[in-house]
């Protein structure tokens, strides 16, 4: 097959599974390119391609069976933006840069959040925002990036473009639905929705093993989770930042997958399945570096779509 079509009828379908993988969404397009470039040779002489091109994204991201290296080393530290759309921005600074978190005169991370909510944010910290749709393998409306980027120096008043996503086709992503429920559990989580719909009664495992069962209203208040630490966790896991190149400011965020929940990744097992559930899943989030096992949490839904029960695994 020739390299260039397939690249062309695959593109957008590779850059989600490398995201998927934990790759950052601002170094995928060149990892993703990377690996393209060094399979053209089998690319060319294969009927399907697909099989092997992914084997080799997945060997590129985890390595062969060692432990995952992080996605700006495997690109040798280079600045990629979203693909067309986010410009880089050379930012430096006569002081020494922070390190692992965002100062106040510095664009924050919109990881996580919606339209609404990312615009919210930048317009409070004195930003003069725009918002932009693009076309992205993404749920409608998730905050995917921002020009200038996170971590650019800033002062009042300067403009900002905020880019959303728009679904680049009905085959981007497969998993819409579950996905779609695991950013509004990480919404509930932060403060900035009111979380999926939630079952009658609904299950709970913390991270120490202890099972608890919240009813409907219970579930919808924040407050009562407090004893679980689910929503804490959820909390404290989406809003990292890890410094990844002082010159320009680069900053590394988690990333989100949902893979099926009697699924392993790479060398972290998957738990127990949850008993009783028919529609269940996973929600796995990434640390900036990538490194270790993921938080895990465990999701099932009854008919109706309704959150019935969630265990929490913690990020090792």
């Amino acid at each position: 097959m020739d390299p260039q079509e397939y690249a062309d009828a695959r593109w957008h379908s590779l850059l989600r599974a490398a995201v998927d993988l934990g790759v950052d969404e601002d170094d995928a397009p060149a990892l993703v390119r990377r690996v393209l470039a060094a399979q053209q040779h089998r690319i060319r002489r294969a009927e399907d391609p697909d099989p092997l091109v992914r084997a080799a994204l997945t060997e590129e991201v985890l390595g062969p069976g060692e432990r995952r290296r992080p996605p700006w080393r495997a690109i040798g530290g280079a600045v990629v933006a979203l693909a067309a759309v986010l410009a880089v921005v050379a930012v430096t600074r006569p002081d020494e840069p922070p390190v692992d978190h965002l100062e106040d005169d510095q664009v924050p991370s919109i990881f996580g959040f919606g339209r609404q909510a990312a615009e919210e944010l930048l317009t409070s910290r004195g930003l003069t925002v725009k918002v932009e749709p693009v076309r992205a393998c993404e749920i409608e409306g998730r905050a995917i990036g921002s020009d200038p980027p996170r971590g650019t120096t800033y002062e009042r008043g300067d403009p900002i473009t905020l880019y959303t996503a728009v679904p680049s086709s009905i085959t981007c992503l497969t998993d819409y639905q579950q996905r779609s429920t695991a950013w509004q559990l990480l919404d509930f989580a932060n403060g900035r929705g009111a979380g999926p719909p939630f079952a009658d009664r609904v299950g709970v495992r913390s991270a120490g093993g202890t099972e608890s069962v919240l009813d409907h209203d219970a579930a919808a208040d924040p407050g009562a989770w407090a004893d679980t630490g689910v929503l804490d966790a959820l909390r404290t896991a989406t809003a990292r930042v890890q410094l990844t190149d002082d010159r320009p400011l680069t900053y590394a965020v988690p990333a989100l997958r949902i893979i099926g929940a009697d699924e392993d990744f790479g060398p972290c097992p998957a738990p127990p399945p949850l008993a009783g559930a028919d529609d269940a899943f996973a929600v796995l989030v990434f640390s900036p570096t990538r490194d270790g096992c993921p938080l895990r949490l465990q999701v099932s839904r009854d008919d109706a779509h309704r959150v019935e029960s969630v265990a929490l695994y913690p990020a090792s």
